[in-house]
């Protein structure tokens, strides 16, 4: 691979910076709890690096056993790894700043990722406001400042702290035996007017495939992301949003395997504990028996578990012409932050983002699940999977769960085709499951007012005893794996 240049590598590691730092901090700290010999690793975790906060910075347990914030910083260093595949850079930053929830009770966690160019007010960590930059400048002056920015700019407590360095990727990958993760057809990754396969993504298989420490690393950085569909070579033409998408599903797969029966390999266990040794620093409050809650957590960790969010940002230019990063004004920010300071939302604030909902094909139209998946999660939607239902339906169905009404409302109105049959199941685990019909015309860029869409139906009588009852949906196969 080519040396990048510092400005190149900015570009190009943002979002492979953001999974792979992420990844490292559930994994290592999230996993190793779940693995045997509990009181091994409560030996191990008291060796591990500590940092002490400034009084106040962080959020004290008001409520033992509650929801908690934990703030996981990732540290651009290059020291001691292999530049060939994580380019060269000097010093230290903090390119990744993550936000995750776990809430014991509910049994959910939700997390969000902080882009390191959002431009805000930066807090000092006696809490004093000073000038507008980056929010990664905020870790220049140490942990307690960045913490103080974020506790300030968005209302949010954050109970713990995580530090990680950026190494021990493939590593981790390797030492949980790989990640299967489900393919439609095989992909490569090829950059636009040169063919180069920058990231060295080269994966000729499809359906379940497991990949290693080399090709997750590829499969995680993939900016020029193509896949061989309908027997040619296709981009994929959501960009950032599907390599988002991407990416939180690795986090998830790779998180659940970790947590599987494997980890009561005793040599496992001694792989990912070196690992956690070398990586990471925690604030000196988190002790053993929060890591083992987080564990717990994540042991089923699922689509319906894990609430994936991502802020709205726009381009926005310093006055002395710095190129940067703003939040967008709306309901959509709002509602993520509020899931973080614990506030419920009403039904008034439903956005695209706060709907969870499948995907069915229900013509046997080509890819007519993956393509209705792909117009939603434009619009905003958290598209959770996608399947085969009943072919040869003839109304798009929108069945959702109990409470959802509000939900369904806001998907039909994105719908081209007006006119959706709206069925209440209360057995849903997820908002919304939306079989297209063959009325089914695609997906509107902005909605029609909600407020033209029929309320949705009650719940519908079960079929007399004599009429079948309709087909059980065939299984997401990327869900299977």
């Amino acid at each position: 691979m080519v040396a990048a240049t510092p400005a190149s590598v900015r570009l190009r590691r943002t979002w492979p910076q953001r999974l792979l730092i992420t990844f490292n901090c559930l994994l290592i700290v999230g996993c190793l709890s779940a693995a045997g010999g509990v009181g091994y690793f409560y030996y191990r975790f008291g060796t591990l690096p500590r940092l002490t906060f400034g009084d106040g910075v962080l959020s004290g347990d008001s409520d033992p056993g509650g929801a908690q914030n934990y703030l996981l910083v990732g540290s651009d260093t290059r020291a001691g790894q292999d530049a060939e595949s994580f380019g060269t850079v000097g010093g230290a930053r903090a390119d990744t700043m993550i936000l995750v929830r776990i809430d014991p009770r509910a049994e959910r966690a939700a997390m969000v990722s902080f882009p390191r160019d959002l431009f805000i007010p930066i807090y000092s960590a006696e809490g004093l406001e000073g000038g507008r930059d980056r929010i990664n400048t905020a870790f220049a002056n140490g942990p307690d400042q960045l913490v103080m920015t974020i506790t300030k700019n968005f209302g949010i407590p954050i109970h713990h702290y995580v530090q990680v360095n950026f190494a021990g990727f493939r590593d981790l990958v390797d030492a949980v035996g790989g990640v299967e993760l489900y393919l439609a057809g095989a992909v490569r990754d090829r950059e636009p007017g040169t063919g180069r396969n920058v990231a060295g993504l080269d994966v000729p298989e499809s359906g379940c495939v497991t990949l290693g420490g080399g090709q997750a690393l590829a499969y995680v950085r993939s900016r020029n992301f193509e896949q061989f569909v309908d027997g040619r070579w296709q981009r994929d033409p959501s960009g950032d949003h599907g390599r988002i998408q991407r990416q939180q599903d690795f986090i998830r797969r790779a998180v659940r395997a970790a947590l599987s029966e494997g980890l009561t390999n005793p040599t496992k266990l001694n792989q990912l504990l070196d690992v956690a040794d070398d990586n990471i620093v925690v604030d000196s409050k988190l002790d053993g028996r929060d890591v083992v809650n987080i564990g717990k957590r994540f042991r089923s960790l699922t689509p319906d578990t894990l609430d994936q969010r991502s802020l709205v940002v726009s381009d926005f230019r310093t006055s002395a012409g710095a190129a940067v990063l703003r939040l967008v004004d709306g309901p959509d920010n709002e509602e993520t932050f509020d899931i973080f300071r614990g506030i419920e939302a009403g039904p008034e604030d439903v956005t695209p983002a706060s709907v969870r909902l499948r995907v069915l094909n229900g013509t046997g139209r080509s890819r007519e699940a993956g393509g209705a998946r792909d117009g939603l999660g434009v619009a905003g939607f958290n598209v959770v999977g996608v399947g085969d239902g009943s072919f040869g339906t003839d109304l798009t169905t929108i069945r959702y769960a109990a409470g959802q009404e509000a939900k369904a409302a806001l998907l039909a109105a994105y719908l081209v085709s007006p006119g959706a049959h709206f069925v209440l199941d209360p057995a849903l685990t997820v908002d919304i499951v939306l079989t297209t019909g063959m009325d089914y015309e695609g997906i509107l860029a902005e909605p029609r007012p909600v407020e033209a869409v029929p309320p949705p139906a009650a719940e519908e009588p079960p079929p007399p005893a004599d009429e079948a009852p309709e087909a059980e949906a065939e299984p997401d196969p990327a869900e299977d794996c």
